[in-house]
């Protein structure tokens, strides 16, 4: 099989002097024309930030807003304010928690930054921390007493005062007797409300505290856990069986000014070993149940279990693998308490090479696979109901934007089906991967790709499972066309399988027709059927524009600069996978002895029609099997 692909290349490929150590390195700061680059960058991303903002689109700025603080740096000035903006994102969510935790960043940074104080004030008073919130809310109005929105968050803790002097429509004060009654209706009807206030909060804990024991029940019992990181103690509640991932959410928030840090247990043993999944933690649980607890009832502890102590060790520096030529050094250095050679941190911030970047983006653009679609659907969606959902919002526009929503989400949950059968297509490939041809020539490029059928049935059963994805994904969505290219590509992978079965790949000339080449040659023609009835159903190409004027000698491109990749449209994309199931189907006639020169014609207008290089189209009929045949 000789695949045509249309991708750009990666933009950096390390060069012969790079070593393994040094691409695992951080890089070090240089002071080069990257400095204004990076600083040009985090002036747009904070504009782009503070669009988002303005139109409401709160999960897009607060990442944006990340992503200016991670190139200006966490400690720098600058940063403050990102921090603080960032936390205004984060209270529109209502996400009390990183709103107190972006606020404070802000305030280590700029004891003064009023927006920080005003933000964390209005999250503490969500919460219910009343004191906190007139403490920054004070200390705000202090800073800068001409802020309305520090004035008014002030003036909401003050006492009410009833109004007096005016009575009714009258100018005269009213008497004494009447204001008492009047009083004292009021009061009887303020406590006739209080009272049926506290019922219902007490009704909606009461709910909760259900809620809350239901799911402790499926989680486990709650068991408390005391995370210490040097002279720092904090302690917190968890379900025994609480995720990795909610874990360390829960450590970060605990210790927020911890940027990267691992997290260990005491084993019966006496050995610290690291939690790295949850049976780690349910094995901490188990450690802090045994030893000199073992037998001895947890008295006035929640849920009934002893505390887990987990210690906290922040990573200062990444830390380099250690090399054979270093064995005495790496000696000395483990007598010395050095840290070479352990595993980084579950949660550790690396910095990685921007070629590793962009060839992992090339994969994944190969394979088909979006990680991140889905997400920026899931948040566009969110984003779309937190609107509706707004006070100021009619609800005739909540129904239009609703409706948004519900596309967004529908969108997102054909993807997550399509990328799910990416999954198991990827599987198939890799199962009846049997190489590729010997080059023609020495040191010539390699041959077309051979299948081989060793695991037939369990690249029948990928691309069964496959199948059902796609086809689950077109049920949510309809007109979702990446799923029905899917399954006219999967009908093609199925086709070498069985041409691989028939005996029809790899080295050979001639071949007699059997069930397995018969049930190939349907698999082709209906993958070229599909195929062409999707691109009856794709919407053109936009025309593309004119070639402008001839550009001035010194405006010319650089020498040693490349142009940006044009990337393939879904047609052309589409094209290519119909010419390269054609060439398939045209190298087993071939070896049948049957009629192959039309199909592959046909197969190269199309590759000429996708825009395929003249170079690759020749390269791909140099190792064609009939080609070859006819030259030999």
């Amino acid at each position: 099989c000789f695949s045509l692909t249309l991708h750009p290349r990666p933009a950096h490929t390390p060069s012969q002097g790079e070593t393994t150590a040094e691409m695992g390195k951080a890089k070090k700061q240089v002071l080069d024309d990257d400095d204004a680059v990076f600083a040009q960058r985090a002036v747009e991303l904070k504009d782009e930030a503070q669009k988002l903002k303005d139109g409401r689109h709160f999960a897009k700025a607060a990442s944006a807003y990340q992503q200016c603080i991670e190139l200006v740096g966490a400690s720098n000035p600058v940063a403050a304010d990102l921090f603080a903006a960032k936390s205004q994102c984060h209270l529109a969510l209502r996400h009390w928690a990183d709103v107190v935790a972006d606020a404070t960043r802000a305030l280590k940074i700029s004891p003064k930054n009023v927006d920080a104080l005003v933000s964390r004030a209005r999250a503490y008073l969500a919460t219910g921390q009343e004191k906190k919130a007139k403490a920054d809310a004070s200390a705000a109005h202090a800073m800068d007493g001409t802020d309305d929105a520090a004035k008014a968050l002030l003036e909401s803790f003050e006492p009410k005062k009833p109004v007096a002097g005016l009575g009714g429509m009258s100018l005269d004060k009213p008497s004494k007797k009447k204001a008492g009654a009047q009083q004292a209706e009021a009061e009887a009807a303020e406590e006739e409300l209080r009272k049926k206030q506290a019922a219902l909060i007490l009704e909606q804990r009461r709910e909760a505290e259900a809620r809350r024991q239901a799911q402790q029940r499926s989680w486990g019992p709650p068991v408390t856990v005391k995370a210490v990181a040097g002279a720092d103690v904090r302690t917190f509640v968890v379900p025994t069986m609480i995720a990795h991932k909610d874990l360390m959410s829960a450590l970060q928030k605990k210790f927020p000014d911890a940027s990267a840090f691992t997290v260990r247990y005491s084993a019966p043993d006496g050995t610290l070993k690291p939690i790295s999944s949850r049976h780690d933690f349910a094995a901490a649980v188990a450690a802090a149940q045994g030893g000199d607890n073992k037998g001895k009832p947890a008295a006035n502890v929640y849920g009934g279990l002893h505390p887990v102590r987990l210690i906290i060790s922040e990573l200062t520096r990444l830390d380099a693998p250690a090399c054979e030529d270093d064995a005495a050094t790496g000696a000395e250095g483990a007598e010395g308490g050095s840290t070479s050679g352990q595993q980084l941190a579950p949660n550790e911030v690396v910095e990685i090479d921007e070629w590793i970047l962009d060839f992992a983006a090339l994969f994944r653009e190969h394979l088909g696979v979006d990680a991140e679609a889905h997400l920026d659907l899931h948040a566009e969606g969110l984003d779309k109901c937190n609107h509706a959902l707004e006070p100021n919002v009619s609800l005739e526009a909540a129904d239009g934007v609703l409706d948004d929503a519900s596309k967004k989400f529908q969108e997102a949950a054909a993807l997550a089906l399509f990328n799910w059968g990416n999954v198991h297509m990827c599987a198939a490939r890799k199962a009846m991967d049997g190489g590729r041809d010997p080059p023609l020539e020495e040191g010539g490029p390699p041959g077309a790709a051979v299948a081989t059928a060793d695991n037939r049935d369990e690249v029948i059963n990928r691309l069964d499972e496959a199948k059902s994805r796609y086809e689950a994904a077109l049920v949510v969505k309809p007109d979702f066309h990446d799923a029905t290219i899917a399954l006219a590509q999967r009908r093609y992978e199925r086709a070498r399988l069985l041409c691989a079965a028939a005996g029809l790949s790899g080295a050979g000339d001639k071949a007699e027709a059997n069930a397995d080449s018969d049930e190939a040659e349907a698999e082709f023609s209906g993958a070229c059927s599909d195929f062409d009835a999707v691109l009856a159903i794709l919407p053109e190409d936009p025309p593309k524009p004119e070639p402008t004027e001839k550009k001035e000698p010194e405006e010319e491109k650089k020498e040693g600069e490349e142009e940006e990749a044009e990337q393939p449209s879904m047609r052309a994309q589409v094209q290519v996978m119909w010419g390269n199931t054609l060439f398939e189907q045209s190298q087993m006639r071939a070896r049948l002895g049957k009629e192959w020169r039309p199909l592959l014609d046909v197969a190269v207008e199309k590759f000429k029609g996708a825009g395929c290089a003249e170079a690759d189209i020749e390269q791909a009929l140099k190792v064609h099997r009939g080609v070859r045949a006819e030259k030999a």
